[in-house]
């Protein structure tokens, strides 16, 4: 969040600067217009190709949270035919999600070793014989919920990953500026059309922050941590089934 801050300062610094520079200074330069339609033409193809890419990124990690959280789900409940196994399989997932929760950020176990999979593995191994026949008639549901629950894990970590590379960056940079300060040799008079072109500026920075949000993944907004959080502790804490108790008696 602290990144994201100084980007949208660093922004409006620019706005700033580039009203200053709409106002005060008018180049006169002849054939502009070529200048301009080349340089709109360059930024959009590569600004709407890296933005179809980050999305497609950004949906693809939201729909491995999903999934992610289901199977945690799954495997809690199909540990509740062994009390002493849920028992732990619950501070296991507790544990997990309050650090999400305390870090204030989805990808706490990407960017920290995380141990969550390693315990509720433990506590399953730990069942006695008498256990066994208990969990016997789910066992193909928990054994494919921890295959699929690691595999979700290393598809989040090499998705946050795929960020944009600096060239990348560096050529999106470029290309904005250009075609900023370009649109500005249009010779007209107009306090209107200036306001027009600061407006104009102004798009084509929110464009890039956008992009700057999609790639860093801040667009997933301040609440997302507790949502996805806040949904696995009510099911580990029956708190749907206390609800539902209560307003029957």
């Amino acid at each position: 969040m602290k990144k994201i801050s100084i980007f949208s300062v660093f922004l409006v610094i620019l706005l700033v600067a580039y009203a200053f520079y709409v106002i005060f200074l008018s180049p006169k330069i002849e054939n502009y217009s070529d200048i301009i339609v080349a340089v709109t033409f360059f930024f959009t193809l590569f600004s709407g190709f890296f933005i179809t890419r980050q999305n497609d990124r950004y949906t693809a990690i939201a729909d491995e949270i999903s999934n992610t959280d289901g199977l945690f789900s799954l495997l809690y409940r199909l540990s509740g035919v062994v009390p002493r196994v849920q028992a732990k399989v619950r501070e296991a997932l507790r544990d997990h999600y309050q650090k999400i929760l305390g870090s204030n950020n989805w990808a706490y176990h990407i960017l920290n070793p995380s141990t969550t999979i390693t315990k509720i593995f433990k506590a399953y191994s730990e069942i006695d014989d008498k256990e066994r026949e208990k969990l016997g008639q789910f066992s193909d549901g928990f054994g494919g919920a921890f295959a699929d629950v690691q595999v979700s894990r290393k598809k989040m970590i090499m998705l946050y990953d795929e960020k944009l590379l600096p060239l990348q960056w560096t050529l999106v940079y470029i290309l904005a500026v250009i075609m900023i300060i370009s649109f500005n040799f249009i010779p007209v008079q107009s306090l209107f059309v200036d306001i027009l072109k600061i407006f104009f500026g102004a798009c084509v920075l929110l464009v890039i922050f956008l992009l700057k949000q999609l790639d860093n993944l801040t667009i997933f907004g301040k609440d997302f941590n507790e949502k996805t959080a806040g949904d696995i502790l009510r099911i580990i804490d029956e708190k749907d089934i206390k609800e539902i108790e209560a307003r029957s008696q």
